[in-house]
């Protein structure tokens, strides 16, 4: 791995493990019996992280140029957000897009590859957002890594304890009962037999892991 990429990886962990801890603590209240102090806390702690992520970032876009990656990572300074949580959650996400493509750099992947990964983690953004559970963001994150470091075998591992945890929450003795439920329910459109395949194959090979 070269120098530059690793010292930029090192700083996007960093930056990711402290915005985690600056969102517990607001969402902690640690702060409710001295609100002023909390929120010198809070907002020192934002700033101090939106100026490293800048840092971070500027780095990270001279690394793509020279790698010429697809992956673009969002300004956080230009983002409009309705509170600091939200702010801190954008740039876990932001981080864990550069980290995933920092790290494939010491095992590269061919391009369509990481494109199908990046395509992952931006889906993943979306649905993190209605999403009841964290975990499911949370283990196929790890899921994702783990096929960009080139342990596929965690990969499939992560990837099918998820896929068999979401299909036991679908009514239905067999994978073919649930497809029909959700079919039913109009959450798979009557045309897309593909779908309808897809669920099928998925809890079949997910099981065959374990």
């Amino acid at each position: 791995m070269e120098p530059d990429v690793a010292g930029v990886l090192r700083q996007f962990k960093s930056i990711k493990k402290q915005a985690i801890q600056v969102r517990q603590f607001i969402i902690g209240g640690f702060n409710r019996e001295t609100p002023e102090y909390g929120l010198i806390l809070e907002i020192s702690g934002l700033g101090s992280l939106i100026e490293e992520f800048k840092d971070a970032k500027t780095h990270f876009e001279r690394i793509r140029y020279k790698h010429k990656f697809a992956v673009y990572l969002q300004s956080i300074e230009m983002l409009r957000a309705p509170n600091n949580i939200v702010v801190l959650r954008v740039i876990e996400i932001e981080c864990d897009k550069a980290i995933g493509v920092l790290e494939s750099i010491a095992t590269p992947l061919p391009k369509d590859e990481l494109d199908k990964l990046t395509a992952l983690r931006e889906e993943l953004e979306k649905l993190s957002e209605i999403l009841p559970d964290i975990n499911y963001e949370r283990n196929l994150s790890e899921a994702i890594d783990e096929y960009e470091k080139g342990d596929y075998f965690a990969s499939a591992l992560i990837s099918s304890r998820v896929i068999i945890y979401a299909l036991n929450q679908i009514p239905g003795k067999s994978d073919e009962e649930k497809a029909k439920f959700l079919r039913e329910k109009g959450i798979i459109e009557k045309g897309r037999k593909d779908t309808h395949v897809s669920i099928l194959k998925a809890g079949r090979l997910a099981r065959n892991v374990f």
